[in-house]
């Protein structure tokens, strides 16, 4: 006698009891996926800043002092077209054939090492076009946006994730003695967006190799700067001119803004303010309103930056205006741990 197999098969509710099990077990596995995914996008940036960070001291040992924000490497020198401070760093994080073509073909160049995962702002191809001249926001409207150095016949530059502390390396390159509030007290470079849609100053770009020598620009400060002299104590007690290339929101910096005059009630001292920015980071902000004179860290619980000594902190969203200018300002005598 033949018996016949049955074919055994899912019942429609035992297939759809199967389904909503996967769906709970992917909706459990996503967040963790996600968690794990943003760990390794932090590393990879407190990586990106570790490097530049032991590359500035690098180059402080080779030197002896800082890179200027943008300028010459030798003080007093006539040669205006120096260079930025990434662009000095360069033969120091094994960008040695890029430094060597020049500070206007280089700038035109993105850098693996200045591009972080989780900077939503940056570009394809790391690239930006800066307009020649125009408007930068509703009232701003600048008669050029490129140094003297720039060649207008290009009008490509390349992005960054990251910006300098201009209160640290300023115009003329510092002697690590200037950091009198301590390595491991004073950041020197942070987080920041590449690029940005909209904001005070509409679209911008974090550009690594844009940057101006103040002696080619002397009557955009009160009083003008005289031959070879550099913005002080008189230039910083009044405004420059708004549209200024010294005001451009297209420096790869941090820790300035565009407003002299008296000093702010909540200035910690009593010298000059020196249009320092005494305001906290944006975080996590939409590209279609950013400021360009703040830092922004990527995500809503913090931004990360290096400090002079070279370790790597992670400042939260939860820090005061006071305890970021505390960290930002490098001889002021305040004496704070980022938390």
């Amino acid at each position: 006698m033949r018996f016949r197999s049955r074919r055994q098969g899912f019942t429609l509710i035992e297939l759809l009891v199967v389904i909503a099990i996967i769906a709970i077990l992917i909706g459990l596995l996503l967040p963790a996926v996600q968690k794990v995914r943003e760990a390794a996008a932090r590393m990879q940036s407190s990586n990106n800043l570790k490097q530049v960070g032991l590359a500035c001291h690098s180059f402080e040992s080779t030197h002896t002092f800082y890179p200027p924000m943008f300028g010459s490497l030798t003080p007093g020198s006539p040669d205006t077209g120096g260079g930025s401070v990434f662009y000095h760093l360069l033969p120091y994080i094994e960008q040695e054939n890029i430094h060597r073509m020049g500070v206007n073909a280089s700038r035109s160049l993105p850098l693996k090492v200045l591009q972080a995962p989780l900077d939503r702002s940056y570009p394809n191809g790391g690239v930006y076009n800066i307009p020649l001249s125009g408007m930068q926001g509703a009232t701003l409207n600048f008669p050029t946006l490129y140094p003297s150095w720039a060649s207008t016949a290009n009008t490509t530059w390349g992005v960054s994730s990251y910006s300098a502390n201009w209160q640290v390396f300023g115009d003329t390159p510092a002697r690590i003695s200037k950091v009198s509030d301590g390595l491991s007290n004073t950041f020197i470079f942070g987080e920041k967006y590449a690029t940005a849609t909209g904001g005070p100053f509409g679209a911008f770009a974090n550009a690594w190799g844009y940057g101006v020598d103040p002696r080619t620009i002397p009557n955009d400060f009160n009083p003008a700067l005289g031959a070879n002299q550099y913005p002080g104590n008189a230039q910083w007690a009044n405004n420059q001119v708004p549209t200024s290339l010294y005001n451009s929101p297209y420096h790869p910096r941090n820790g300035y803004v565009n407003r002299g005059g008296a000093v702010p009630g909540v200035w910690p001292d009593t010298r000059p303010w020196m249009c320092r920015c005494m305001r906290r980071p944006e975080f996590a902000p939409l590209v279609t309103s950013v400021h360009p004179q703040k830092s922004q860290g990527f995500v809503s619980g913090g931004i990360q930056i290096v400090m002079g000594d070279g370790s790597v902190r992670f400042v939260s969203s939860a820090c005061t205006d006071e305890t970021w200018v505390a960290i930002e300002t490098p001889e002021y005598g305040e004496i704070v741990q980022p938390n």
